[in-house]
This record gives C-alpha cells, sequence and structure tokens, in this order.
C-alpha cells in the first residue's frame, strides 16, 4: 500500500512540476533612435511575436469533454486582448533594459504612443 502511495506522490509531482509553454515567443526586437526638429532625443521600440495559429483537432476522433474545453479555450494571439497587454507590458520592461544598456535616455522617459499590428507593438517615446 505504501509503495502505491509513493507512486502516486511521485506521479503528481511529476505532473505539477511541467511548465506550461510560455502564451507567445518574441522573435524580433528593434530599437530606432534620432533627434526632432527641436533637438530632443526620441525612440522607437519594436517587438515582434512569432505567428502561431491554433492547435488542428483531429476531426476523426470523437472528442472528449476536456479536449473540447482545452480547444475552445486557446487563445490566439491576434485574437487575444489579454495576450496583447502582456506583449505591452513585457514590450515595455525590454525597452527600459535597451535604453539602460544603450545609455539613451539619461534621466528619464516617456512614452507617448503605443501601436499594434498584427504581430506586432510599436513604442514611440522620447528621453526627457
Amino acid at each position: 500500500m505504501k509503495k502505491i502511495a509513493w507512486l502516486l506522490v511521485v506521479l503528481l509531482a511529476g505532473c505539477a512540476s511541467q511548465q506550461e509553454a510560455p502564451p507567445f515567443e518574441i522573435n524580433n526586437k528593434q530599437f530606432y533612435e534620432k533627434n526632432d526638429q527641436q533637438g530632443n532625443k526620441i525612440f522607437a521600440y519594436v517587438v515582434s511575436v512569432k505567428a502561431q495559429g491554433r492547435r488542428p483537432i483531429n476531426l476523426d476522433k470523437p472528442m472528449t469533454r476536456r479536449q473540447f474545453k482545452d480547444f475552445a479555450e486557446q487563445e490566439v494571439f491576434e485574437e487575444s486582448s489579454n495576450l496583447k497587454l502582456m506583449l505591452e507590458d513585457q514590450a515595455v520592461e525590454l525597452l527600459n533594459e535597451e535604453l539602460k544598456e544603450r545609455q539613451y535616455c539619461d534621466d528619464k522617459h516617456v512614452i507617448d504612443e503605443v501601436l499594434w499590428r498584427d504581430l506586432s507593438v510599436q513604442l514611440r517615446g522620447r528621453c526627457l
């Protein structure tokens, strides 16, 4: 009986430690810098994600309720405002790291505009 209990504990620990795949994969980051007409430093930072479609389903086999629920709950980046907000937050963090690494903005910076395309977000701003 103890062996079965230990086996169940080991199996459950293995299931619990499996990490879920990230909801999107960043495949490109680009930083653009220039000075405006007044000589102020401005920048644009673009972060793009890899396109991922829905996982295919096999219509030849009947689906279990769990499989149907998993399929219905899949988030596709292009359709998910939640995933886009997650990318936007991550892009801000990456921008802060990029600005620090390049020593581009001495004091502070502000993001003036956020532009979205299908699979990318562009942050435009200026140094203060």
